[in-house]
């Protein structure tokens, strides 16, 4: 094998290399960031029915609030 045309290949094998390790990154960072949605969503569902138990103890929606005093 020619110098040159082994020296393309260990170049290509670099790059072959360095992109896996970025791929493994990016795959691991989307993993956690997933994870991290999913726990969110899991927050603001269990907040929305807190708020909706709230309201509910509450009489409801108290509708608009009356303006201040000095309006």
């Amino acid at each position: 094998m020619s110098n040159a045309l082994e020296e393309r290949i260990v170049e290509l094998e670099i790059r072959l290399s360095h992109q896996d390790d970025m791929l493994q990154t990016l795959n691991r960072l989307i993993t956690e960031q997933q994870i991290t949605i999913e726990r969110l969503q899991a927050d603001m569902a269990n907040l929305r029915l807190y708020v909706s138990e709230l309201l509910a103890t509450q009489g409801g929606d108290p509708g608009p609030e009356p303006p201040p005093p000095h309006y």
